[in-house]
């Protein structure tokens, strides 16, 4: 299992994610301050190797056919969010394609 948290920033809102492997597939249990994080958790519960990666040994899909960010698009008001980036980073930690660090954002001025 993968669990992380995800702060929004500005919106001072918390994601709680736990992330678990089923198979080919991850199962996510979603929770938010955020009232559409919440809508995105209650709609995004699973997500297969394949929906990510649908040719064996070619890159992931692309922004626009990611199935995190399809949901994310319908769900969530602002493009800038971090919880959909997050959400993948341990999408792909559980799958084990990716190493549990923590990436950040930092503004300097």
């Amino acid at each position: 299992m993968t669990t992380i948290e995800i702060y929004g920033g500005a919106c001072q809102f918390r994601t709680e994610a736990r992330i678990i492997l089923d198979g080919r597939d991850v199962k996510l249990k979603i929770e938010s301050d955020c009232k559409y994080c919440q809508r995105l958790g209650r709609d995004l519960m699973k997500v297969g190797l394949a929906d990510i990666f649908p040719e064996r040994g070619k890159p992931a899909v692309g922004f626009m056919t990611n199935p995190v960010y399809k949901k994310a698009d319908q769900h969530l008001p602002h493009v800038d969010c971090p919880v959909p980036c997050g959400l993948l980073k341990g999408i792909l930690a559980e799958f084990g394609l990716q190493l549990k660090k923590s990436p950040t954002i930092e503004f300097l001025q």
